[in-house]
């Protein structure tokens, strides 16, 4: 997988010239805050899942049908339906498609100042806490982000949630870039199974795709928003 470059092109999900998504292909969807009708949260985010992923399936948003699995991940409940994720943040929606393989999603704003030293002594590994502690203010705060979006992302994609220790179980090298992936834990499978991309949907946003699985290509799109949103 390479990062797209920005800026991403605006289309609607449901335009015809939206590119097939085939086997081995993830299509990244940035949704806008400003650019949606003012809904409570979780309707916005309910109604711009069901605009995304119905074009895949060739129905309408209104057909979808979702299952959950035991840990609450949700699913596609259709045949040879692809994997998807979403992220939120301020600012936006970034939701994930996939033919290649299982995905996780996670972003994070790049000003958003957090006690970095204190919440990675709970949440990372020593190693990662001990980065983070090592750095002023701002950067440390950077570092942190990066660990927790790759670490979020690849949580989302395995589909266990960030509890029981699973957060400092993935052990990424702290660094900036692609997230490099050093441990995880044994539901995850083999290490060389993992793709893991660092991207930028705007210039204040920072976002990580996790990928089990091999991507043959890797679109992204700003989303536009056309009409009323499908009924629920």
């Amino acid at each position: 997988m390479r990062a797209p470059e920005p800026p991403w092109p605006r289309l609607a999900p449901e335009d015809a010239s939206r590119p097939a998504l085939d086997a081995g292909d993830i299509q990244l969807w940035w949704w806008p805050e400003s650019a949606m009708p003012e809904l409570p949260r979780r309707e916005r985010i309910g109604q711009l899942l069901r605009r995304t992923l119905a074009p895949c399936l060739g129905v309408a948003p209104e057909a979808l049908a979702f299952g959950r699995e035991p840990r609450g991940r949700p699913f596609l409940a259709h045949a040879d339906a692809p994997d998807f994720n979403l992220t939120d943040t301020g600012g936006g929606t970034l939701v994930a498609v996939s033919r290649a393989g299982r995905v996780g999603v996670d972003i994070e704003r790049h000003d958003r100042r957090v006690r970095a030293a204190a919440l990675a002594r709970r949440w990372f590994s020593a190693d990662e806490a001990a980065a983070v502690a090592a750095l002023p203010d701002e950067a440390a705060s950077r570092l942190f982000l990066h660990l927790w979006t790759a670490k979020e992302a690849a949580c989302k994609a395995t589909g266990t949630g960030i509890f029981d220790n699973r957060l400092a179980q993935w052990r990424f090298a702290p660094a900036e870039g692609d997230p490099q992936v050093r441990a995880l834990p044994p539901e995850a499978g083999g290490m060389a199974a993992w793709r893991f991309l660092r991207l930028a949907p705007t210039a204040a946003h920072t976002a990580v795709v996790a990928l089990r699985g091999d991507a043959r290509a890797l679109h992204a799109f700003h989303a536009l928003y056309r009409g009323p949103w499908p009924s629920r």
